[in-house]
């Protein structure tokens, strides 16, 4: 049976391009719904019959979320935005002028606006020059506080990790370290996250402006969101991270770990570096008796383009594979790097899986120390 299935997978790739058609389709042309149609335009896909921008794909004819963008501070001069979501909500940030050379961490927190549907299946930030990371998340409202007095928040609000596993975050989006114009990070179709409207959004928010000259940063974030009807698979956070090390002065070191899933099927997967990193690297490494690892993400040096991958099929864990990821710091500077922000480093690794309950949440408290494993998708 399995070489009968394989003869007739070759057959319909080759010799009919599965087109539905007695013919091949044409040079130029693709099969699609039993026809032979142009290829999609790069940056777009196929999807219901139509070529469209992957974000855009559960977008709905006519716009069923109106008052949705939650915006402070003094209006956008920068970017030139498009109309936000049809069906989901744009958060925009304050803008921010930084001095040349200056470097600033902070949180901000909006509320979440009103929403149909809660299944975010692609996210999109939008950046002028000086945004060094923003990793946005949403928690329930804290007791002893209240809601975050937006756009500022309460103590605590940007850290996804203080009260697990009772809060578990959600995460809305991670943007790549120093991008600049736009970053997606878009789901295969059928797949997202859910999120509580009745949580509130706050970020991490570090900024660095590393010119000459001052600089006005901006930023915005859309998220798009599908109908409960066409999930699929739903997705959860992972994160991994080494919470120290040392690199001296005028020295090349490698700072990672080996750290135990709980399997799962992988959908994206993206490091976070700072300015001094010349590789990043992620095997799968099953059981000894069961294999040899294998190099799934490599991404060479520092630049401001984005490191989010999406993977279609997804990637196949194991329920003891670990993930083993690894950072190569070049240390050029006059003093020790250690863990932190300014010249500094950090080597984390990120990314959404299936099912919710593999969510799993990793660190090693020291380079070259055992890596501790937790199973938070379990509480959820």
């Amino acid at each position: 049976m399995r070489h009968r299935l394989f003869f007739t997978s070759f057959a319909c790739s080759v010799l009919l391009g599965c087109s539905g058609v007695d013919e091949p389709c044409p040079p130029g042309t693709e099969p699609s719904d039993g026809a032979c149609v142009e290829p999609c335009a790069a940056g777009t896909e196929r999807f219901d019959g139509a070529c469209v921008d992957p974000a855009a794909r559960y977008e709905p004819a006519e716009r069923i979320d109106h008052d949705n963008v939650v915006a402070f501070g003094e209006a956008l001069t920068r970017l030139d935005l498009p109309d936000p979501p049809r069906s989901g909500f744009r958060l925009i940030a304050p803008p921010r002028t930084l001095e040349p050379g200056e470097e600033v961490e902070t949180c901000i927190s909006w509320p979440f606006p009103v929403i149909q549907n809660t299944l975010i299946y692609a996210a999109r930030v939008y950046a002028t020059p000086g945004l060094h990371h923003s990793n946005v998340i949403a928690k329930p409202v804290d007791d002893a506080f209240g809601p975050n007095p937006y756009p500022a928040c309460h103590p605590g609000a940007d850290n996804p990790f203080s009260k697990l596993p009772t809060v578990i975050p959600d995460v809305l989006f991670a943007s790549s370290t120093q991008v600049i114009g736009r970053e997606d990070l878009v789901f295969p179709p059928g797949i997202a996250f859910r999120i509580d409207p009745t949580r509130e959004v706050s970020t991490n928010y570090h900024l660095l402006n590393p010119t000459a000259e001052p600089q006005r940063i901006e930023v915005a974030y859309d998220f798009f969101t599908m109908p409960e009807g066409a999930l699929v698979n739903e997705v959860a956070p992972f994160a991994m991270q080494v919470n120290d090390f040392l690199i001296p002065a005028h020295t090349t070191q490698e700072v990672g770990a080996s750290c135990r899933t709980f399997g799962g099927s992988v959908v994206s997967l993206m490091p976070h570096t700072h300015q001094f990193s010349e590789r990043f690297g992620v095997d799968i490494v099953p059981p000894v008796e069961e294999g040899e690892a294998s190099t799934v993400y490599e991404d060479e040096g520092f630049d401001t383009a984005s490191d989010i991958r999406t993977y279609d099929p997804p990637l196949e864990l194991g329920d003891f594979d670990d993930f083993r990821f690894s950072c190569r710091f070049n240390n050029t500077t006059d003093h020790d790097i250690v863990y932190g922000i300014g010249e500094n480093e950090m080597c984390v690794l990120f990314g959404y899986l299936y099912p919710v309950e593999k969510q799993v949440v990793s660190y090693s408290e020291y380079q070259g120390e055992p890596c501790n494993s937790f199973q938070i998708g379990i509480f959820k």
